[in-house]
């Protein structure tokens, strides 16, 4: 692969990594392809070239990119939905934002909490307090180098204009809590422009009947409208954190649902609606007595960008028989967002013809050239990957257009799994399964 579908896959001369990956070639001959599976296909503008992306768009649908989210809707009288993944695709979306050994840590202390002591992604915790993640940034963003592995971090330069531009709302936090005996309760709060959802876990200390809670509160406009009422949802069961013993937990707003997970069970969950704005922040909370974090890690989704960057929104009708494909990388990918198709059509007593291919910019395709004999002349190489050469002169160029769509017989199998490279001195092993 190329660098595309980072970090999902790696392709990138700035590491020196190439991943070889697996493909299934043999299930698309019994099956269709399924949304989100990343799959192998022939470019439909040059078709001798083997690409691999994932599958966002299914034929008969028409799908959106706004906010940084994928939106679905069957037509154009129906209402936009958000288009959430299985959750084991959507594990791989995540991206971590801090390092498994960090140097400092990304959490500060932002209120009380004068006997904690803060370890990288560790606290320990001695009585009330709250934390911040990277409290001296007001917002979490699409930084570009976000989820690549430690071993390739420093080794990946910016070099995308977007990164880092756009604020990412759709958040998870993880870790592990050991709670004193005299904890009342343990608190995360995300917030996503002028809302705040309040996670809250009772303490050992509180009463047996006493349930993890959601709470939504939105403190109104800029203009002074007045605050909504909080909207809080319980969990069906009584829960309290036991003293004593680690708890995995995990927290998450991601496609305007927000949830609680304890021990990897999803606890409680609660709908809402899109919100205006999305820069967002994590907080963590004690009351009472206090407690141990461990492997605390703020986790953002994919931010996908509509092409050109100028745009706020990208649309595209999926007629049957076609799919629409993106890459993970969505900063640095050449996909279905941005595929444009170029002609020249040649008439005259040397030369006729007219072809189509897929136009890059810069010089890429087409290309300048000149004859033997020092004839400036046009190099372009065609859908089918024949290079055609042609005097300027002798070839009408045609409108660029979009073309967004890869027919199915384009597409070849599925990729299963990567299996190299292996390599242990770098700290790398490339060994997969692919979601």
């Amino acid at each position: 692969p190329s660098g595309s579908m980072q970090p999902t896959l790696m392709g990138n001369p700035q590491t020196q990594v190439f991943d070889r990956v697996l493909v299934d070639k043999l299930s698309f001959h019994f099956r269709d392809p399924e949304r989100f599976e990343i799959v192998v296909f022939k470019h439909p503008l040059e078709r001798s070239r083997i690409m691999v992306k994932r599958l966002v768009g299914l034929p008969g649908e028409e799908l959106k990119i706004e906010g940084g989210d994928l939106w679905t809707r069957p037509d154009s009288e129906a209402a936009w939905e958000p288009l959430r993944r299985p959750p084991s695709v959507q594990a791989e979306m995540w991206r971590p934002l801090d390092h498994k050994q960090p140097k400092r840590s990304s959490w500060k202390v932002v209120s009380q909490g004068e006997s904690w002591r803060i370890d990288g992604r560790s606290i320990e915790a001695r009585g009330e307090g709250r934390v911040r993640f990277r409290p001296e940034q007001d917002r979490i963003t699409n930084g570009y180098r976000d989820g690549y592995p430690d071993a390739l971090f420093d080794k990946i330069q910016h070099t995308s204009s977007a990164s880092g531009r756009y604020p990412v709302g759709d958040l998870r936090v993880t870790g592990e809590i050991e709670a004193r005996p005299g904890l009342d309760a343990f608190v995360l709060e995300l917030t996503e422009g002028l809302r705040t959802y309040r996670f809250r876990l009772p303490g050992p200390s509180r009463a047996a009947e006493e349930r993890a809670s959601i709470q939504v509160r939105d403190s109104g406009s800029r203009q002074g409208r007045a605050a909504d009422e909080p909207t809080e949802e319980l969990s069906a069961s009584p829960y309290r954190l036991p003293a004593g013993k680690d708890v995995a937990f995990a927290v998450e707003n991601i496609d305007d649902r927000l949830a609680l997970f304890v021990e990897g069970e999803e606890l409680i969950a609660l709908e809402i609606a899109a919100a205006a704005s999305q820069e967002a922040s994590v907080t963590l909370g004690l009351e009472g007595e206090g407690a141990e974090l461990e492997d605390l890690q703020v986790y953002r989704d994919i931010y996908y960008l509509p092409l050109p960057h100028q745009r706020k929104s990208w649309e595209v009708r999926i007629p049957e028989g076609q799919y629409v494909m993106l890459g993970d990388n969505t900063q640095d990918s050449a996909d279905s967002r941005d595929w444009k198709a170029k002609t020249f059509e040649g008439k005259g007593p040397a030369y006729d013809f007219k072809v189509r291919g897929n136009f890059r910019p810069n010089g890429e395709n087409p290309a300048q050239g000149r004859s033997q004999e020092g004839e400036s002349l046009l190099r372009f190489r065609d859908e089918w990957g024949e290079v055609r050469w042609f005097p300027p002169s002798e070839a009408t160029p045609g409108l660029e257009y979009s073309v967004a769509l890869v027919p199915r017989p384009l597409i070849q199998g599925r990729a299963v799994a990567v299996f190299w490279p292996i390599k242990p001195h770098r700290g790398l092993w490339r060994l997969a399964w692919l979601h």
